[in-house]
């Protein structure tokens, strides 16, 4: 018997890989592995979300399943959540519901791009966005997040790789992995460079409200025009700490709306009822005492996470926006991946090789700080 060929050209998911190699390693010691992989965060939702779904999958019909696209309850909530948050104006063609914002991820190429087609991806950048474009059969060509500056984006060197076969832009700020931050005036370039060439630019935003230092991000949507190449990625896994709830959503363009929707209705039945009900409930009512104090524990573990880390002569700066560290390893190491391994058979701490995220990463290392880290002292 086969299996279709189409698994060779893209790699197994980076944190399903280091799961299994963590459940190996505890079984040969014994010992519990700190997963400080990946981004769950550990925080626990505000007890008024959690009421409010109980009594949402209480009501008759919370069991059918919820039809395509967005419910009406879900639709005025993200429209009214994004006027007040970003006096962005939306319709409803321009919004779908996501399941989770990796669902988007996943599936927005398959949607935008043909077999052959080139797409744009940051170096070091969230594993999905290769993995996706590798899977449908188009390729990933990669542009440079670098140390040297500051890991932001270069237009010209974005302009540079575009070709006629370019068909999609992938852009992420609050970074996964670096935790750089984007100012609006730093994106406008973006737009007028997609637009010059007919090509789609993704924005990844799911870190829009997990930023610190008085920074707020923007949405790429608050640029005039945007909306006719533009769509962005939410989510409501870091926003809320609905990670396993699995929850998100895609605005913009309308025409880039309707084909990932076609592409969707082949792939699953939508999302919940009872979770769309709790979407429209939690944008449309903020327990910003909760957020407040969420943001506070956060920067917390950030300065417990660094200055525990650094006694291992890794070199960070503490990061504006994510849930991220991006430590530069000592020179005197072999690599992002002999580093993280070590680290796990040594200290049983699991974090992500840099490598990961491209191949600018391999001098660096992800470390998140949203998971529980109150074990940490009892490890380094």
């Amino acid at each position: 018997m086969q299996v279709s060929k189409r698994l060779e050209q893209f790699p197994e998911y980076i944190f399903s890989k280091l799961a299994k190699e963590a459940k190996i390693q505890e079984k040969i010691t014994g010992k519990k592995i700190l997963n400080l992989s990946i981004g769950s965060p550990s925080f626990s939702p505000s007890k008024l979300y959690i009421q409010k779904l109980k009594e949402f999958i209480d009501f008759p019909g919370s069991t059918l399943y919820p039809g395509y696209g967005a419910t009406s309850s879900f639709a005025h909530g993200l429209i009214d959540w994004y006027k007040t948050r970003f006096n962005v104006d939306l319709n409803e063609n321009e919004l779908f519901p996501l399941l989770g914002a990796k669902d988007g991820v996943s599936h927005i190429s398959m949607a935008l791009a043909n077999e052959g087609d080139e797409i744009l991806i940051p170096d070091p950048g969230y594993p999905s966005y290769a993995g996706s474009t590798q899977m449908v059969g188009c390729t990933a060509v990669f542009y440079s997040l670098l140390e040297k500056d500051n890991f932001k984006l270069s237009v010209s060197e974005i302009e540079k790789k575009i070709t006629k076969k370019t068909r999609m832009l992938w852009v992420n700020f609050p970074s996964n992995p670096t935790g750089q931050v984007a100012t609006l005036e730093e994106l406008i370039p973006l737009i007028k460079l997609c637009k010059k060439n007919d090509i789609w630019l993704i924005y990844d935003n799911a870190y829009a409200e997990i930023t610190f230092d008085g920074y707020r991000s923007p949405s790429i949507l608050e640029i005039p025009d945007a909306k006719d190449v533009a769509v962005e990625l939410g989510s409501f896994s870091k926003m809320y700490s609905f990670a396993g709830f699995r929850m998100g959503w895609i605005v913009g363009n309308a025409q880039a709306i309707a084909a990932l929707a076609k592409i969707k209705s082949q792939i699953d039945s939508g999302m919940s009822g009872p979770l769309q009900k709790l979407a429209a409930f939690a944008l449309a009512n903020p327990d910003r005492e909760w957020h407040t104090k969420m943001i506070i524990q956060y920067e917390k573990n950030k300065e417990t996470v660094m200055k525990a880390f650094s006694r291992l002569g890794l070199q960070m700066e503490s990061p504006r926006g994510a849930l991220y560290l991006w430590g530069k390893i000592p020179n005197n190491t072999k690599n992002s991946y002999t580093f993280s391994m070590e680290l796990m058979k040594n200290k049983h701490i699991l974090i992500t090789p840099g490598v990961a995220f491209g191949i600018h990463g391999d001098r660096y290392v992800r470390i998140c700080f949203s998971g529980d880290i109150t074990r940490l002292s009892h490890y380094l």
